[in-house]
């Protein structure tokens, strides 16, 4: 990986690093996940993956990056509704916009264009996917009832747009 790539997949990494941890130490210590802070993060990170997405679709990039990123888009905004709707329900204010490292890895993506976008695209999917099925594992184990459903939901199609990532990646890779 080329070392400005390298540097935009830490910061996508670095964008949920806290978030991620402290889920992993909640799970490790039993301390219950905060749904304010789990809602703010799974908002940013669905926000990003979203506009992500439709830049991706709305551009000339290959066929396999296109067709994935419109059916992600999709999925993204009625994630992102669910989101809002549980945090309405729990008085937890969401950000106005994405976390800046996640406005920092769109502002990388925008410039591309066809096979770069494409491939930088399926590395930031497999990326945010990963760490956001690790966020919902340590929400499922919440006592919060809500966060419970919500991840009980999210889950199984978080896993199977990974799979799906992974094999675009795999179309798309040098």
């Amino acid at each position: 990986m080329a070392p400005a790539a390298t540097r935009r997949a830490f910061l996508l990494l670095g964008a949920g690093a806290a978030f991620a941890s402290g889920a992993a130490t909640a799970q490790d210590t039993g301390d219950p996940v905060d749904p304010a802070h789990f809602l703010a993060f799974a908002y940013s990170s669905a926000l990003l993956q979203q506009r992500a997405s439709a830049l991706t679709a709305s551009r000339d990039t290959r066929p396999e990056a296109r067709e994935y990123a419109g059916g992600m888009a999709r999925f993204r905004e009625q994630q992102l509704a669910r989101l809002r709707s549980l945090a309405g329900e729990r008085g937890v204010t969401l950000p106005g916009d994405a976390e800046f490292e996640h406005r920092v890895v769109l502002e990388n993506l925008e410039p591309l264009d066809f096979l770069a976008l494409s491939r930088r695209y399926a590395e930031i999917q497999i990326q945010a996917l990963t760490q956001e099925i690790r966020g919902y594992e340590a929400a499922e184990k919440a006592p919060d009832e809500g966060l419970k459903q919500l991840a009980a939901e999210m889950l199984p199609q978080l896993r199977q747009r990974l799979e799906a990532a992974n094999r675009m990646h795999d179309a798309v890779k040098p």
